[in-house]
């Protein structure tokens, strides 16, 4: 399944295997990315998620990925467990330590305090 929508210019793309995502999660995915977005006010934002489910159902059968595209780099992020919502504050964590280590405010004039 592939989910695609747009939220305050983050081209937003949801893709999931072995599972159906409910509409809470999808809107809990696109709250945590818009967060992100004080971390880099510039252009366009394109945000890939990719969530899997093993079919196993052992420890780690989860998996969550996200793919979060600036110009001119690309930060990537991902995590394996047994609950979306801990793997997604992980995945989101990273991604902002990623953003703060890349845009510092001297290297990055759109960042926002």
């Amino acid at each position: 399944m592939s989910d695609q929508k747009g939220l305050d210019d983050v081209s937003l793309t949801i893709h999931a295997v072995n599972i159906s995502v409910e509409d809470d999660f999808r809107d809990r995915v696109g709250q945590a990315l818009v967060k992100l977005r004080r971390y880099y006010s510039g252009d366009v934002i394109t945000a890939d998620v990719f969530l899997r489910e093993e079919a196993h159902g052992g420890p780690d059968s989860k998996s969550l990925r996200i793919s979060f595209g600036v110009p001119g780099t690309i930060m990537f992020a991902e995590d394996n467990g047994e609950n979306w919502d801990a793997l997604l504050n992980t995945v989101t964590g990273k991604l902002k330590h990623q953003l703060e280590r890349h845009f510092t405010n001297s290297q990055n004039s759109y960042r926002q305090s």
